[in-house]
């Protein structure tokens, strides 16, 4: 009885040795696995931006940059820009050129007094999409000066030209010939009454010519019939 028991205490040891090899297998197995995988799933991040975050600009920027540690693919990036309300300034695909992604921004867009924050997203190369955040101020704008208007006394180039084309044109317009017309009537009227009053005269005169003559022809009738005729002898 004393030898069987003493066989399986002498076999625990190795049990234990065998057991612990296998934990330090186990162990180098999983610290390898860990040290390979590290490297792959390390993404592509951010260096900086321009504007920086956090920064205070006097005047808007022309442009978002960001600059990365390896060349994104140019997979749909996106920026967004937003005012301290949170509505959308502006937004867009920036353009990448290796490491660096730059989103012009429109002159129209008006950025002063306000801080905005960019929102960014890139496809890293890997391939898998990174997106982050940053912040800036720009300070207030002076207002564009309002330009004056011409003054009634002061006549704009616009209106002095009109003016001289309006007095051009009536200067080289003929003036209505009324009075002149007017004058030649009357002219004619004057001229006609003295040949009429002379018609009259000149028909009047050939009335009483034509009535002596008749009276003349009357008269020698007579007395050619007086001659004519019989004597009596009594006379």
């Amino acid at each position: 009885m004393t030898l069987s028991l003493r066989r399986p205490l002498s076999a625990l040891p190795a049990l234990l040795a065998l057991l612990a090899a296998a934990a330090l297998a186990l162990g180098l197995t999983a610290a390898l696995a860990t040290l390979t995988a590290a490297p792959a799933s390390a993404h592509d991040r951010m260096l900086s931006s321009d504007p920086a975050d956090g920064a205070q600009l006097a005047t808007p920027p022309t442009a978002i940059t960001l600059t990365f540690n390896t060349e994104p693919l140019p997979v749909e990036p996106q920026v967004v820009v937003s005012d301290s309300a949170g509505t959308v300034v502006t937004q867009g695909a920036p353009t990448i050129e290796g490491s660096t992604a730059t989103l012009a921004l429109d002159p129209a867009v008006a950025l002063g007094g306000d801080t905005y924050t960019v929102a960014w997203r890139v496809v890293s190369s890997d391939g898998h999409p990174i997106e982050g955040t940053f912040a800036f101020t720009v300070a207030a704008q002076p207002e564009a000066p309002v330009s004056e208007e011409p003054t009634t006394e002061e006549a704009t180039p616009e209106e002095t030209a009109t003016e001289d084309a309006t007095t051009d044109a009536a200067e080289e317009s003929p003036a209505p010939q009324t009075t002149d017309a007017a004058t030649d009537a009357e002219d004619g009227g004057s001229s006609v009454l003295p040949v009429l009053v002379g018609l009259g005269v000149l028909v009047v005169a050939a009335a009483v010519v034509v009535v002596l003559v008749v009276r003349r022809r009357g008269a020698a009738t007579d007395e050619a019939t007086d001659e004519g005729a019989p004597h009596d002898p009594e006379d």
